[in-house]
């Protein structure tokens, strides 16, 4: 199991102490779990043992902040075991996740990659409902967030001319998020969010593991289920379930921050899985997304976030799609906080 951190010390806690306590679950012949915990430049240590609770576990710290990309493909390479399973410090494992894992790799040999199920992390009604409505791009609930189909040029318009903002339940967009699916029963599905998922390390090593040029986060995940699904099936797999808060990252870097990150590393995954037409015709619709969001901001009756500096936000991103930005490296260094999944 791997977490990767970046100054979010009481979120790690948390994390490792809900996994602890699903590990105590797992039967004496169960799966074995280990642990490994990256810190990215954050200055995180082991100062009062919080890792103690776990034997064998492992913190590899770095003196700057790598990406969750980087970080996370440093400690898959020396993860003991045939499973890796990525988990944010922001999600709770409840009940016997490892022994469920463990049970649907063997059960499944097709399966490259397993998604556990995200509830949200302070609702405890779960969403039985495959009729469940979708909540708004900008305020998504776990049901909304955690599964979708890979992006296409007609998914990407929807999004981007506010047609799933006027319109969020619309149902090319069920049909894209998987609203229809009973969510109590597996079934196979494209791409997972990478708060909590699960992949063979073979598959993993084999692929490379996440591509470096995704960082500081964003989209890594996306790419990483489009190659994987070349070579078997990615599960939803219900009965492993973490509850996740979400958008942590997002609100550390603050949105005229986190949005021009999210789209250049949007335009990257692109550049890679679109053919020609589609990648040229993302990035204007990319700059007509970004003005039609800023000529309506004035009429939002409440926006969620403060109209000043969503306008700076798309004007961040006007720059990135018109290529008058400055390189990512010069945006995200060491001091930014590590977004995840």
């Amino acid at each position: 199991m791997i977490l990767v951190s970046w100054n979010d010390e009481e979120e790690l806690r948390e994390a490792v102490s809900a996994l602890a306590l699903a590990r105590a679950r797992i039967p004496p012949d169960g799966p074995r779990a280990s642990l490994l915990v990256v810190d990215n430049g954050g200055g995180l240590g082991d100062r009062d043992g919080f890792l103690s609770g776990w034997p064998g576990a492992r913190l590899l710290a770095n003196a700057s902040n790598r990406g969750f990309g980087p970080a996370a493909n440093q400690a898959a390479e020396t993860a003991p075991g045939d499973v890796l399973l990525f988990v944010n410090p922001d999600a709770r494992a409840e009940g016997d996740v490892f022994f469920e894992i463990a049970k649907a790799f063997d059960a499944h040999p097709e399966a490259v990659a397993l998604a556990p199920r995200l509830l949200d992390l302070e609702d405890s009604r779960g969403s039985r409902s495959a009729h469940r409505r979708l909540a708004p791009p900008d305020r998504e609930d776990q049901f909304t967030f955690q599964l979708r189909r890979l992006p296409t040029l007609a998914s990407d318009a929807r999004e981007l001319l506010l047609l799933d903002h006027l319109a969020p339940n619309n149902p090319a967009r069920r049909r894209f998020r998987y609203a229809e699916s009973d969510r109590e029963t597996p079934f196979e599905v494209a791409q997972a969010a990478a708060a909590a998922l699960a992949v063979r390390k073979d598959a993993f090593r084999l692929l490379g593991g996440f591509d470096s040029r995704f960082v500081p986060a964003w989209f890594e995940d996306v790419d990483l289920c489009a190659r994987l699904s070349r070579r078997g099936k990615i599960l939803y797999w219900p009965r492993a379930r973490f509850r996740h808060r979400g958008g942590g990252a997002s609100r550390a870097l603050g949105y005229p921050g986190f949005l021009p990150i999210y789209y250049r590393n949007a335009l990257l995954y692109r550049r890679i899985h679109y053919g020609v037409p589609a990648r040229l015709l993302y990035r204007p619709l990319l700059v007509i997304g970004m003005l039609l969001r800023l000529l309506a901001l004035p009429f939002r009756p409440s926006p969620p976030r403060p109209r000043r500096e969503s306008a700076r936000a798309y004007l961040a991103v006007l720059a990135v799609s018109l290529g008058l930005s400055p390189r990512q490296s010069q945006i995200t260094d060491q001091k930014s906080p590590i977004p995840h999944g």
